[in-house]
């Protein structure tokens, strides 16, 4: 057809297989890259890791094991913003995963935005997050989010899916799984008050 560069049917296969290698190749070096920044990042080394993390999203935007990792080692630097969008984009990729909306929660917590943190730690735990051990570990949820109920409840959900027991009382027991005396309920009569005997009403 005049106007319009005919191409054989076999160069077109040719040059299809060639861009296809060329696509194959960029992805290998970027698997390549960021096996390297997990193993910079497991020796400490960050910066490096990020580096290579960085390397390999440049070859290839959607790396998981990249953008993944990436987002740790933000974390790890202090740099919650960047964090966030790098869970973001995995998680586009990977919306179910529990880890993912876990680390997204840590990140956007740095960020001081703690309802959204506290939405995707609930996401997280609706997907089945179990981790004891990693729940644990995130120091930054344990700082910022210790005096919140939902955080408190969704621990011992956690807990209980990795067969821990926990430590202290459940919500709404006293020590020894005893039910909270009804003086200390909210609503009612302070125990000072609440009582009958004398040590009390020589209080008043």
């Amino acid at each position: 057809m005049r106007g319009r560069l005919a191409i054989p049917g076999a160069l077109a296969a040719l040059l299809l297989a060639a861009a296809s290698t060329a696509c194959e190749g960029r992805a290998g070096r970027a698997e390549e890259l960021a096996s390297k920044g997990v193993a910079h990042g497991r020796r400490g080394d960050l910066a490096r890791a990020l580096e290579a993390f960085d390397a390999a999203l440049a070859l290839d935007p959607h790396n998981l094991k990249a953008l993944y990792n990436s987002g740790i080692a933000l974390l790890g630097l202090g740099r919650g913003e960047a964090a966030a969008e790098r869970f973001r984009r995995f998680l586009e990729l990977r919306p179910d995963d529990a880890l993912g909306h876990f680390h997204l929660a840590r990140a956007l917590l740095r960020e001081r935005r703690k309802e959204e943190a506290l939405a995707e730690l609930e996401r997280a735990v609706e997907l089945g997050f179990s981790d004891w051990a990693e729940w644990q570990a995130a120091s930054d949820l344990e700082a910022g989010l210790a005096d919140d109920f939902r955080y408190v409840r969704m621990g011992l959900l956690v807990a209980q899916r990795a067969g821990i027991a926990p430590d202290g009382p459940r919500p709404g027991q006293g020590y020894a799984n005893l039910p909270v005396p009804a003086v200390n309920l909210p609503g009612q009569a302070s125990p000072r008050c609440a009582s009958a005997d004398a040590t009390c009403a020589a209080a008043e």
